[in-house]
């Protein structure tokens, strides 16, 4: 009795961490993914020096939609297809959860109140926000869209 007791027990627990695992986001590899669907590099901040303006164009924003919060960008990563800049998936991580989760909010705020003619999506995981308007994406990307 104790035998099937302790195989279930492990069954069970090794199902946990199965399920725990299938739904992790990776970025790196949810970037490599796009890529291998044909999305190519866009702009892109990596550098500090680089990171600093996209902080500063990513705070105005944020004034411009009426929030009351600044971030630090700690990069950005954007991919296009077909060449179009209008058509992308940009990957921000932010310097702390709280400064992703207030960009992500206001943003899906904004773009539900206002006009959204590129039908922008947009997903939060710890310090990273994605920012979309790509089916691909969507599809490719192991995070909640909204």
């Amino acid at each position: 009795m104790k035998k099937k007791v302790s195989l279930v027990a492990a069954l069970a627990l090794f199902a946990v961490l199965l399920v725990g695992c299938a739904g992790k986001f990776d970025m790196d590899k949810s970037i490599e993914k796009l890529k291998d669907k044909g999305l190519t590099e866009g702009v892109c901040y990596i550098t500090e020096e680089e990171c600093e303006h996209a902080t500063s164009l990513a705070n105005s924003e944020i004034k411009f939609m009426g929030g009351e919060f600044t971030v630090e960008i700690v990069k950005s990563y954007a991919l296009i297809e077909n060449g179009d800049y209008s058509k992308s998936c940009t990957f921000i991580t932010f310097a702390t959860e709280e400064q992703a989760t207030n960009f992500a909010e206001l943003n899906i705020k904004y773009f539900a109140e206002g006009e959204n003619s590129n039908n922008w999506r947009i997903a939060r995981d710890n310090c990273v926000v994605v920012m979309t308007n790509l089916d691909v994406a969507l599809d490719v990307i192991n995070l909640e869209f909204k």
